[in-house]
């Protein structure tokens, strides 16, 4: 519940629309109770005394009413509307920038799927919640409030009624709250689940088809449908069972006030004299406190919806608040410096890193330091930690010992947005986003002109295949570069770390997935490019990286087991002995020899 009140500080803001909405309800309300007070003059004093002008008189006066209710609730609806999309839509906007402000640390955490359906679906019950409670929230405690006082006043013996029907809803209401959340919060950890599978399929559809799991991924969607199904359908029979039961109270009350009426008027409780001196019923009392039961009824069904509504809104804040509340266990310091400019050079000292927090180490006890303008080379066996390196010298994951610096300066102590302006990374399977090749490439440099685009793709040999579309760089990259080949994605996003020019530009085995003959000239590029930047190459391939200036060989345990040149390498470094003599073959045995 701490969590749905949080919420409410999205829509402080909109208090002038807020004060429409709540005048307009209360402009309904009060229009709501006054027509059947109205009635009563028209049923047992108009007509019975046959008075033509106070008829008209009234009914005049009920349709003024009737007319001034629909102004009043069109103005609550459109307030209520305004403050529910407005405030969720800030609400959304600061989850999402939280979201990307998340370590990745934070985001294995919460794992995709539930940030998706936190940053829509709950979202979307937080909307709903706003809305029902600027329709409801006055108008229900009103309804209860100044109906039974009305009603009261009208006929204090049919009221009695009252204390039988009110007392059953109410604990009605509170053991449907009770039973539904823990329902509600099982459907949105199902759609977490669900969500997670769909976009498992989605973004990988080439490997599904080619490995023919269809079925497979089939069978772990309908099982996550149907958990889903199962726990939705046990929320929905605990609102199935609800609604027939409260609608079963409100006719019992309705029904019980005509029979209590009946009886009072067979007794002489409720007849009256007309002008002529005939007795008569008063069917306007019975008639006008049936309404102000129906309203008292109306009210509380309002009151059970809104607790409903509470029910899953308070499931879907939870989920929301948790994410905002979430420490982000990599962020800038306060006194972080700012304004400065790397040149390059870097060194690891006895840094130690690993995943979570159950103490497994990827990377032990690391020491070396590159200088600026050197092109080294990183090479090392599959789980040897070489992409876990270059990812924390940006700052992705924060180091559990040791110090990285930057000239001299730790890295946790430089701006966080800063240093990673100045370093650009290309991995094995860059990210393209949807869009024109032109608004990928801005990602280098946001300033970019067609000139820069030429320029950066003519280097990262991108510049053929953009220039045989129609529309070079305003052709239309779809989602995750879907109508890319492997190759093509790699030279792109080579493209626009060329296009930033960086201090440092880190390169993991981003041409992996190009020819050789590309690859030649992308080296060729690179070794232009980058005499005056710091430059790390991770690759598989000796033939990539052995005329680099060093290299860091990595084992298999997070360490290294060397950090020189090719040649020095194949005297003193026995894994890179054992890489050289499976890829050079004779060449190698010879060199090692």
């Amino acid at each position: 519940m701490n969590s749905l009140l949080s919420m409410f500080t999205y829509v402080k803001k909109y208090y002038w629309y807020i004060i429409i909405a709540i005048l307009m309800m209360i402009v309904q309300v009060t229009v709501g109770f006054l027509i059947p007070y109205l009635m009563i003059t028209i049923i047992d004093d108009a007509i019975p005394n046959e008075d033509m002008s106070l008829l008209l008189n009234t009914s005049f006066k009920m349709l003024g009413l009737a007319f001034l209710g629909l102004g009043a609730g069109v103005l609550n609806n459109y307030s209520s509307q305004y403050v529910a999309q407005y405030a969720t839509a800030d609400l959304r906007n600061q989850l999402f920038v939280k979201i990307q402000n998340l370590s990745f640390h934070n985001i294995d955490h919460f794992k995709t799927s539930r940030l998706i359906t936190s940053a829509t679906n709950d979202t979307v019950r937080i909307q709903q919640f706003f809305q029902m409670l600027l329709r409801i929230v006055i108008r229900a405690p009103l309804m209860i409030g100044v109906g039974l006082s009305l009603a009261i006043s009208t006929s204090r013996e049919l009221s009695n009624i009252f204390y039988i029907s009110m007392p059953i809803l109410i604990v009605s209401i509170i053991i449907v709250m009770i039973i539904a959340f823990p329902r509600f919060q099982r459907v949105q950890e199902s759609i977490d689940v669900l969500n997670k599978r769909t976009l498992e399929n989605v973004q990988a559809p080439r490997v599904i088809k080619s490995f023919v799991t269809t079925k497979h991924e089939n069978n772990r969607f309908e099982e996550a449908n149907e958990k889903y199904r199962i726990n939705s359908s046990s929320a929905e029979k605990v609102m199935a069972f609800a609604e027939p039961i409260i609608m079963l109270i409100f006719n019992g009350t309705l029904a019980g006030v005509l029979i209590l009426g009946s009886y009072f008027i067979q007794s002489g409780d409720l007849l009256q004299a007309t002008a002529a001196g005939e007795i008569i019923p008063q069917k306007g009392i019975l008639i006008a406190f049936n309404n102000y039961s129906m309203q008292i009824l109306m009210g509380l069904m309002m009151f059970a919806m809104m607790m409903i509504f509470i029910s899953r809104a308070s499931v879907s804040a939870k989920r929301i608040q948790e994410i905002l509340d979430e420490p982000i266990d990599l962020e800038n310091k306060i006194d972080a410096k700012k304004g400065f400019e790397i040149s390059g050079a870097f060194e690891f000292k006895n840094v130690s890193f690993g995943y979570g927090s159950n103490g497994n180490l990827v990377l032990k006890d690391i020491s070396f330091s590159v200088k600026e303008g050197e092109r080294v080379g990183i090479i090392g066996s599959t789980g040897s930690g070489k992409s876990t390196l270059i990812h924390l010298l940006p700052r992705l994951y924060d180091i559990k010992n040791g110090q990285i610096t930057f000239d001299g300066e730790d890295v946790r102590d430089l701006d966080l947005f800063e240093l990673r302006r100045q370093i650009a990374l290309v991995t094995q399977s860059p990210t393209i986003f949807s869009g024109s090749i032109g608004t990928n490439m801005m990602q280098g440099k946001e300033d970019a002109n067609y000139e820069h685009f030429v320029d950066a793709a003519k280097h990262a040999n991108a510049y053929e295949f953009i220039e045989s579309y129609e529309d070079d760089f305003n052709h239309f990259i779809q989602q995750k570069g879907s109508n890319l080949s492997g190759g093509q994605k790699q030279r792109l996003s080579l493209a626009r770390a060329f296009l930033r020019n960086p201090k440092l530009l880190i390169l993991d085995d981003s041409t992996s997935a190009v020819d050789a003959n590309s690859e030649a000239k992308i080296m060729g590029s690179i070794e232009r490019l980058t005499k005056k930047m710091t430059t790390l190459i991770i690759s598989q391939k000796i033939s990539t990286i052995r005329n680099l200036d060093k290299i860091l060989v990595l084992n298999n345990h997070g360490g290294i087991d060397g950090f020189d040149t090719h040649e020095e390498l194949l005297k003193t470094s026995k894994v890179y002995q054992e890489i050289a003599l499976s890829q050079l073959g004779t060449g190698g045995e010879q060199d090692v020899k």
